[in-house]
C-alpha cells in the first residue's frame, strides 16, 4: 500500500483523485466506465493506489471484480441500451461497438494499481521481455515475451512499443510469424 504525502505535483498524475484516509493522501486515477441500474450510468471508477476501487461503493480489487463479473460495473453494452449521462441527460444507443471485454478491463485496473506503486505494468513487463529477445532470439525467449503480451489488456496491447506507426507488430511478428 503506498501512502504519499501530498506536495502540489502529482507527476503523470493530472487527474487529481485522491482520498484522505487517516490523515495520509491515497493517490488515484479515474476511469470511465457504465454501472448497471435501471439501464446504463456512465461514471467515473476511481481507482486508487492501495487497492481500493470506488463504482458507487468503494471495494477492494477482489471485490471490484465481482461487481464485474455480476454485470454492476459493465464495459460491454448490449445491441441496444439506455443510457444516462447524469446531470447531461439520457439517450438510447444503438450501433454500439464495445472495444473492452469485462476481463480486459479487470486487467487494465490491475495494471492501472502497479502505475499508481510505480511497479512494472504488464506493457513494462513486455518491453523488458521484447528487449530480452531481441538480444537473444531463442524460444524460450519468445515463449516469455508471448505470455508477457498476452498478459496485456488486449485494447492496450497496440500501444506496448510505444510507436503509433509501427503499432504492435515487431511483436507480434516475433511471436506469431513462423
Amino acid at each position: 500500500m503506498k501512502m504519499i504525502k501530498y506536495t502540489g505535483v502529482i507527476k503523470n498524475k493530472s487527474e487529481g483523485i485522491y482520498r484522505e484516509e487517516n490523515g495520509q493522501i491515497i493517490l488515484g486515477v479515474s476511469h470511465l466506465i457504465f454501472i448497471s441500474n435501471a439501464g446504463y450510468r456512465l461514471t467515473e471508477l476511481k481507482i486508487y493506489a492501495d487497492e481500493m476501487i470506488d463504482c458507487w461503493e468503494m471495494v477492494t480489487f477482489e471485490e471490484f471484480k465481482n461487481k464485474v463479473h455480476s454485470g454492476w460495473v459493465v464495459s460491454e453494452l448490449p445491441e441496444v441500451a439506455e443510457i444516462s449521462v447524469f446531470p447531461l441527460g439520457n439517450f438510447t444507443a444503438t450501433n454500439i461497438k464495445n472495444l473492452v471485454k469485462p476481463e480486459e478491463l479487470i486487467k487494465e485496473v490491475a495494471d492501472i494499481i502497479e502505475e499508481l506503486n510505480d511497479r512494472p505494468t504488464t506493457s513494462d513487463i513486455c518491453q523488458k521481455a521484447y528487449e530480452e529477445y531481441q538480444k537473444e532470439p531463442n524460444e524460450a525467449n519468445k515463449q516469455k515475451l508471448k505470455e508477457a503480451y498476452e498478459a496485456i489488456p488486449e485494447h492496450n496491447r497496440v500501444y506496448v512499443l510505444g510507436d503509433m506507426n509501427q503499432k504492435d507488430n515487431p511483436i507480434r511478428s516475433a511471436i506469431y510469424s513462423k
